[in-house]
């Protein structure tokens, strides 16, 4: 049941929210106007009856107000409407999600978040602190009013954005995702832990059905957490079959698209694209040379005749090290498995996530030696293996 507040009133929500600043003055509202997820998980209270800045700052703030306050808040735009960061009293950060004008987001995409994330609850999977909905009045003619329905969804906040900013973006050429290989391993192993735990052990399993590097993001410790649950269905053999095809072109299952069957094994699929993006750097849509390919059908060959080398990610300041190129091996044959037409082809999740902390395992073990030799020499035969042409 939605808890449907007046418009006014949710205005000074959100804008307090967006707006919330150490010193700022004080008003209170005492309304339920908060759906809580479960108290164990909840760090909000039921009821929103503490003071909360006004929606308008003094000027000596400096901060600029309306639109221009809210574009310097945004985290997100998209099809599904805009994230923006807010905060309220005690400084505690938060993501809200706020459908915008044209979104495709819809009650059904706002249901399924709410549903599947107020009764799942794991460290890389992001966590919902509350929810509610806003009946506003459009007067579209002096004579002619329109209720629409506004809602937002107030996640945890992610310090370190999205996995595949880190991966793509100049802002983050620093990033120390992109310069280490066992932090990225670290990243797709937790990702895949997430996806276990909605497949194997949530009750009833979860389907994402969008698992995609700009549906990762990292906290303030790096640790990645799996987001957007709007597509999500929990998985009922006898109910998931004939589905109408939503996801992400480059990502998708192609058995889920020529039969619109989904089954856990489609979630694999995207999460194989996945493994192979955080191995090559590159989109699911890259140029390879002059052309313009799809990087899972430029890939899957090279990884069949043991060419792994020549899909790694050149961008990292240091030569990888043999025990780096066998994890890196490892993680593109499982990619390859997860990536193969028929779903009962492909690994269980669970499977994945093993090959993965063996990858990890071998990163961390790894002595530091990288292709040249601890007297400063070339090793010959690792060296032409990265560079064959010599």
């Amino acid at each position: 049941m939605i808890t449907v507040v007046r418009r006014t009133l949710a205005t000074r929500l959100i804008h307090a929210a967006l707006t919330a600043q150490p010193g700022a003055a004080h008003t209170r509202m005492h309304r339920q106007i908060w759906s809580p997820c479960p108290a164990s998980t909840l760090a909000l209270p039921w009821y929103l009856a503490e003071p909360l800045p006004r929606p308008l700052l003094p000027a000596s703030t400096g901060i600029p107000r309306g639109h221009a306050r809210r574009n310097a808040n945004i985290i997100s735009e998209g099809s599904c409407g805009t994230v923006y960061k807010g905060s309220f009293p005690g400084r505690r950060e938060m993501a809200i999600k706020r459908r915008g004008k044209y979104s495709l987001w819809g009650e059904e995409a706002f249901q399924a978040e709410i549903t599947i994330l107020s009764s799942i609850h794991h460290k890389y999977i992001v966590r919902l602190l509350g929810w509610c909905a806003v009946e506003e009045e459009k007067r579209l003619l002096p004579f002619l009013e329109r209720k629409e329905m506004e809602r937002l969804l107030i996640y945890e906040y992610m310090e370190n954005g999205f996995l595949s900013n880190h991966l793509h973006s100049l802002k983050w050429s620093s990033s120390p995702v992109r310069a280490s290989w066992k932090m990225r391993i670290e990243t797709l192993l937790g990702v895949s832990r997430a996806i276990e735990y909605l497949h194997v052990f949530a009750l009833p399993p979860v389907i994402h059905r969008d698992v995609k590097t700009s549906n990762i993001m990292l906290d303030s410790s790096w640790a990645p957490r799996l987001i957007d649950f709007g597509l999500s269905l929990t998985w009922d053999e006898t109910e998931c079959s004939g589905i109408t095809v939503q996801a992400t072109a480059g990502y998708v299952d192609p058995e889920y698209v020529t039969t619109g069957n989904l089954k856990p094994a489609s979630d694999v699929y995207s999460f194989g694209v996945v493994m192979l993006e955080v191995l090559t750097g590159r989109t699911p849509f890259s140029l390879w040379g002059e052309d313009m390919q799809d990087m899972v059908s430029f890939a899957l060959p090279l990884i069949e005749v043991g060419e792994v080398w020549k899909l790694l990610d050149r961008r990292l300041a240091t030569e990888p090290t043999p025990r780096q190129l066998e994890a890196a091996d490892l993680l593109a044959q499982t990619a390859a498995r997860c990536l193969q037409l028929e779903g009962e082809e492909r690994p269980a999740i669970s499977e994945v996530a093993a090959n993965l902390q063996g990858a990890l395992e071998l990163v961390h073990g790894d002595g530091g030696t990288n292709l040249k030799t601890q007297q400063g020499e070339l090793n010959p035969q690792i060296y032409l293996q990265w560079h064959p042409i010599l």
